[in-house]
């Protein structure tokens, strides 16, 4: 039986005040990336794990990029 936890993520982003978001992770460790729906275009910002000396209750990350959903050939 897989345990979720509930924590507050920290996101950092160059250029932009941080932000604390709450999140839940599959397991007991907190999750190496992040992905946070960034607009109502389906596009997704993904952050990399920066630090985790808070977690279970925190844990920051940083902004690596943003990305488009995929398409497949069932989209064409």
């Amino acid at each position: 039986m897989t345990r979720t936890t509930t924590f507050r993520a920290r996101l950092l982003r160059e250029g932009e005040a941080p932000r604390t978001v709450t999140e839940r992770a599959p397991s007991d460790a907190p999750p190496r990336t992040l992905r946070r729906r960034a607009s109502a275009g389906g596009m997704y910002d993904i952050y990399a794990l920066l630090d985790a000396d808070g977690w279970p209750a925190t844990a920051t990350y940083s902004f690596v990029q943003t990305l488009s959903p995929a398409r497949s050939a069932a989209d064409d």
